[in-house]
């Protein structure tokens, strides 16, 4: 009910900005623009004021938030100029103007759209900038038909004249068929000419903003490429390790991990950003077939000792001989299982982990991995997977298995 009468509200504060205007500028006689009609819909602006201002009590009521408090009186006093019940007294077209102050409901309104349509906001900036052009240029070619005499025709042709000529001045094409004569006119043209100027640089400066913006992943791409650019004419780089790191930005940037999804994580409190992460990684760890029917509990526990890596073809994850004190999960990518003499004896996909062995037995690792292509791992650290065995002894036998498996042959 309550989105219902905001909708209302809105729809009509918007049809109320442009007729009153045009009912001042070309005293039009229209039903639908005359005072019983104005007078109910100031009417439905009193309710909405009363609506919002018990609303408003209440909130103060349960909050002591004096911003909040504030912000709600500009409103308030907004509503307030709109519900004047002048039209009652008087039947002066002029009494209609303060109902035009309700069209800043509107600006109040796409604000909290855009913060909860986040991820159409780019489009709805555009949207909304564009609305106000038009309502303004509307406004502006009201006051100049009604200062420029000369016009001549009905009140459609008048207004199409004056119409084209603040959209050409606004838009810095031109100044139009009609020349300022008198002084009234010139203040007003060159008001219209500056308003136009600052359209412009906002028009240049946001569409060049949102272009941007519009794929953070390939804005990061370049940004990489021109670190990689200024780094490489103070340090030498073999060719063969440059092509790798251009691989390598290429492949995040087709795989959209171009954005610093990390430092984003890190902006958010604590709590919340053990939610995100926990959502993200489960979506992940069910993929893994001895996670899949464990409950969701577990998973959390898991996902947060989980630390995310990307390995480039020909790069090893672990090498034979060495020291092992975490095993990884493959989420994503081919990787070879190697012996210390160089002969291939396995290939690990999706769904695949490895390096157990080295935290069962607590002893080197007996052989090395290496990534075939672009893969996506999680590692979990030595204390992360005692508390998995300690906690979840099914986990453990089936880890360990494999882990018996794999050491006898």
């Amino acid at each position: 009910m309550r989105k219902a009468w905001d909708a209302l509200v809105t729809v009509l504060s918007i049809a109320v900005a442009i007729a009153v205007p045009v009912r001042l500028a070309f005293a039009v006689d229209h039903p639908l623009v005359g005072m019983p009609g104005l007078r109910v819909v100031q009417l439905l602006f009193l309710l909405d004021l009363i609506l919002r201002f018990r609303a408003r009590s209440k909130v103060r009521a349960g909050s002591s938030h004096s911003a909040s408090a504030g912000e709600g009186s500009i409103w308030i006093v907004v509503d307030a100029m709109a519900a004047l019940p002048l039209l009652w007294f008087s039947a002066n077209a002029i009494t209609a103007l303060p109902l035009v102050c309700k069209v800043l409901r509107v600006a109040r309104s796409m604000h909290v759209w855009r913060v909860s349509l986040v991820q159409w906001g780019d489009s709805l900036k555009l949207a909304f900038f564009a609305f106000w052009l038009l309502i303004s240029a509307h406004w502006l070619a009201c006051i100049w038909s009604t200062i420029t005499p000369t016009y001549e025709g009905d009140g459609p042709t008048r207004y199409l004249q004056s119409i084209y000529w603040v959209i050409e001045t606004l838009t810095t094409i031109g100044y139009g068929e009609t020349t300022p004569v008198t002084n009234t006119q010139r203040i007003f043209a060159l008001g219209v000419m500056l308003c136009g100027v600052a359209v412009y640089g906002y028009v240049i400066g946001n569409v060049a903003s949102m272009l941007a913006k519009r794929d953070p992943a390939k804005a990061h791409y370049f940004e990489s490429l021109d670190q990689l650019n200024a780094f490489i004419k103070y340090r030498r780089l073999p060719p063969e390790i440059l092509r790798r790191i251009q691989d390598y930005y290429a492949h995040i940037w087709q795989e959209r991990l171009g954005f610093d999804e990390s430092h984003f994580l890190e902006t958010l409190p604590s709590g919340l950003r053990r939610e995100v992460e926990m959502h993200l990684k489960q979506q992940i760890l069910r993929r893994i077939p001895i996670f899949a029917a464990l409950p969701v509990d577990f998973i959390d526990a898991v996902a947060l000792s989980l630390k995310p890596d990307i390995y480039v073809p020909g790069e090893y994850i672990c090498r034979a001989g060495e020291e092992g004190d975490r095993m990884y999960f493959l989420i994503k990518g081919v990787l070879e299982v190697v012996k210390a003499d160089g002969q291939v004896i396995g290939t690990l996909r999706d769904g695949d982990f490895f390096g157990e062995i080295a935290l069962f037995k607590r002893q080197p690792r007996n052989a090395s991995v290496r990534a075939t292509e672009y893969s996506d791992v999680y590692a979990l650290d030595r204390a992360a997977f005692e508390i998995l065995l300690e906690r979840h002894p099914e986990v453990a036998a089936q880890v360990r298995a494999v882990a018996e498996r794999r050491s006898g042959g």
